[in-house]
């Protein structure tokens, strides 16, 4: 049975993959639909190697179709919809932007947080932070990533106990994203999400992402010079524009 959160959904197709056209103005009522309905659920940032990664990895795709929400991260995704003619264009969406909104979201509807992943020191201020920003919204809990695995039933339990209405997690996760999905079944009924190195700019140890187009070329070309093997996620881009190629040739 469809739930409202379904029924309002605006989710289109793009070589494939289901991307949810969002907008900010959205999120505080999905949220609060999501804390209604008293299901799991798992919001997935959507960037232009997953979307084309998810095309030969079952475990991506799989987790990115049963999301309630996927985000697309990358102006590409937003593009190769325009080219596919789409009926709806999505939004894209910038991570830590996304992530303030929704803490936002969960303290105005009086709700709670959990904090996994990264380092301690960093984890640490991360929380020191949330607080200072979000006095209303209580953390019930946190744990380091980095964890020996015959901690992971112990940190899976504390979850469920504290039952947070969002799992908010980072590095230091076995499988990354996809430990999230593998333990989603064992939390109660929530939000969960998973988003790479966030609690670094929460600490300050990394500084928050440009949103202009100048300052994102400048940090691309300091990921590059920083790690030259980058070069080879030019495949990506390639392989992006041949299946979107076939996708319009096929008029899917």
């Amino acid at each position: 049975m469809d739930t409202l959160l379904d029924k309002n959904r605006k989710k289109i197709d793009v070589i494939g993959i289901p991307v949810d056209v969002f907008v900010y103005e959205d999120l505080e009522a999905k949220i609060k639909q999501m804390l209604a309905d008293k299901k799991r659920h798992h919001i997935v940032f959507l960037s232009l190697r997953d979307i084309v990664m998810a095309k030969f990895r079952r475990e991506l795709r799989t987790t990115i179709q049963r999301a309630s929400l996927v985000v697309p991260t990358s102006s590409y995704i937003c593009k190769g919809a325009k080219y596919l003619k789409r009926v709806h264009i999505p939004q894209k969406i910038h991570i830590f932007e996304f992530i303030i909104k929704l803490l936002g979201a969960i303290e105005n509807n009086g709700k709670s947080v959990y904090l996994l992943g990264g380092k301690l020191d960093v984890l640490r201020i991360t929380e020191a932070n949330i607080k200072s920003s979000f006095p209303g919204l209580n953390i019930v809990g946190r744990y380091t990533g980095f964890f020996p695995k015959e901690m992971e039933n112990n940190i899976t339990t504390a979850i469920k106990k504290a039952s947070p209405a969002l799992v908010l997690a980072d590095s230091g996760l076995p499988g990354k994203r996809y430990w999230i999905t593998r333990n989603n079944s064992v939390f109660n009924p929530g939000i969960s999400l998973w988003a790479d190195n966030i609690f670094d700019v929460f600490a300050g140890k990394k500084p928050k992402p440009s949103k202009t187009a100048g300052g994102m070329l400048i940090e691309r070309i300091g990921r590059f010079f920083r790690n030259p093997l980058r070069i080879f996620n030019a495949f990506i881009y390639i392989l992006y524009f041949i299946l979107l190629l076939y996708y319009k040739a096929k008029r899917i």
